[in-house]
């Protein structure tokens, strides 16, 4: 499986590790989940901006009361 490596200062890293440990988990599951997390978290916002312009424009000729 690949992997990555990031740099951190010590504090950083020990402030990830006592948030790890106060989640139950260990930092490289907590890591993998926050990175993954982002990305797909990304990709709904920009699929969400798209998809609302998508039904604003499907429901402009619509009257007032029903947009």
């Amino acid at each position: 499986m690949p992997k990555i490596s990031v740099d951190l200062t010590d504090d950083e890293l020990q402030r990830l590790n006592a948030y790890a440990a106060s989640k139950g988990v260990s930092t490289r599951s907590l890591a993998r989940t926050v990175l993954i997390s982002e990305v797909d978290r990304e990709a709904f916002l920009t699929a969400a901006r798209g998809a609302y312009s998508v039904a604003k424009a499907a429901v402009a000729d619509a009257p007032e009361g029903l947009r």
